[in-house]
């Protein structure tokens, strides 16, 4: 996930089994240093397990880019936070590094931590959360669906479209989180449409 593509894009299907443990420090970047330690916390909890063989069962949640309408946020301010930012600010025109191409929705997130609680979900097992897969999205499809949805915002100047946000192609492997959650992740689509509805209703607010 970090320095320059390959000039073939990657084809390999990743599943909640893969784990890299291979790091090269000093990290190029604190962000590099986060997604490390999530790494290590995964080794880590599995020897615990393993060494300790406790009463109870872990479910680890590995999510891809979390974004979607936050109930917390009272303005637009408060809704351009983590990674709604990079949505909004691509949508409005701001030019955004490369990311993976891969998102989930907040509810679908939340919904995961509740039913990661129940029995019928099979404990001691890492979870992917990514919407769209096997084949992850294009970050710049936000683009067409912001236009064909949102014509009187975008005919407004509210989303000028002109930014960009390039795409490193990333594949995940679902099937399991959906069979043990007993749902479907919520399309990008519907993640970018429920997003631009708040963001707009603020909009209109703070209009007055």
């Amino acid at each position: 996930m970090f320095g320059p593509a390959s000039r073939a894009p990657d084809r390999t299907l990743y599943t909640a089994a893969d784990i890299n443990t291979t790091f090269s420090t000093p990290y190029s970047s604190a962000m590099e240093a986060y997604f490390a330690s999530k790494s290590l916390s995964r080794v880590a909890t599995k020897e615990f397990m393993e060494r300790e063989k406790p009463s109870f069962e872990f479910v680890n949640l590995l999510p891809a880019l979390v974004f979607g309408p936050d109930e917390l946020a009272t303005n637009t301010q408060e809704l351009m936070a983590g990674g709604n930012g990079l949505v909004l600010g691509c949508l409005m025109g701001a030019q955004i590094p490369e990311m993976i191409g891969a998102s989930v929705h907040v509810d679908d997130v939340a919904r995961a931590h509740v039913d990661g609680l129940k029995q019928s979900v099979p404990g001691n097992r890492d979870y992917i959360l990514s919407s769209d897969a096997p084949e992850g999205i294009e970050w710049e499809d936000m683009m067409e669906i912001v236009k064909k949805s949102f014509p009187d915002a975008v005919g407004k100047g509210v989303f000028k479209l002109q930014g960009s946000m390039p795409t490193r192609p990333w594949r995940l492997e679902t099937t399991d989180t959906e069979e043990a959650f007993g749902w479907k992740h919520i399309s990008l689509e519907e993640t970018v449409k429920s997003l631009v509805e708040q963001y707009l209703g603020f909009v209109e607010v703070e209009k007055k």
